[in-house]
């Protein structure tokens, strides 16, 4: 992805390219805060402008994710309690819900997201990261995809994933290849070194899956863990 044309900062406007291309890769929130004028641009409003502006139907209608939501779908055991942090419209727990009976839930910084996701039939609610609005050890399954890159505090997530997740539970987590990947609006860029020793304090990782995606998102890391048996002291 080009940097952007349009700033809305007079000093990302005069920062040579060759400096913010550079940003953008090794300091994603130094650069958002040049070009956008804040270290991260994933607001609610961000997001719900764009919920709106792409429908219920969802960001990947040309099928880039679908290789994430169906390695998410085989991994869940039938009849779980599942839920989706950073739901979106809720594509993958509709799935889940469809084909494998499970009782879902999502939370999502954009109301107009979890409100797609009432409007389903499930429980959708608003959850401003690392913050999530569930009880302690309600869930079987937790599913992640393509959102942590987004968050600020990526490790006090990680932490809140763990609290909502049942001791014996499981974690399902994706994140961009950071080596590739380019998006502006994401403000980390992971390796497998870095998401594995992220999570290790609270999960003990048991595979870790590089997968190819449409075109034009990178590849990702798709990610299953266990949480550990007492979580951090």
């Amino acid at each position: 992805m080009e940097v952007p044309r349009t700033f809305t900062t007079w000093i990302g406007a005069r920062t040579p390219w060759r400096i913010l291309n550079w940003l953008r890769q090794r300091s994603p929130s130094t650069f958002q805060r040049l070009v956008y004028g804040t270290p991260n641009l994933n607001t609610a409003d961000h997001w719900d402008e764009r919920w709106n502006r792409h429908g219920t139907a969802g960001f990947r209608a040309t099928g880039e994710a679908q290789p994430l939501r169906d390695r998410a779908v085989r991994a869940v055991p039938p009849g779980s309690d599942v839920l989706d942090v950073g739901c979106g419209v809720g594509e993958t727990i509709a799935l889940l819900r469809d084909q494998r009976r499970c009782r879902c839930s999502g939370c999502d910084i954009a109301a107009s997201a979890a409100a797609a996701v009432t409007a389903q039939g499930m429980t959708g609610r608003v959850s401003v990261l690392p913050d999530i609005d569930f009880p302690d050890e309600a869930f079987d399954v937790v599913i992640c995809t393509e959102t942590l890159e987004h968050v600020t505090d990526a490790a006090g997530t990680v932490r809140s994933l763990r609290r909502v997740l049942r001791p014996e539970g499981l974690l399902l987590m994706s994140v961009p290849d950071g080596s590739v990947d380019e998006e502006a609006s994401h403000v980390h860029r992971f390796t497998e070194a870095s998401i594995r020793r992220l999570l290790s304090r609270y999960f003990s990782v048991v595979s870790i899956e590089l997968v190819e995606l449409e075109k034009p998102s990178a590849p990702s890391f798709f990610i299953v863990a266990r949480p550990l048996p007492a979580g951090p002291q």
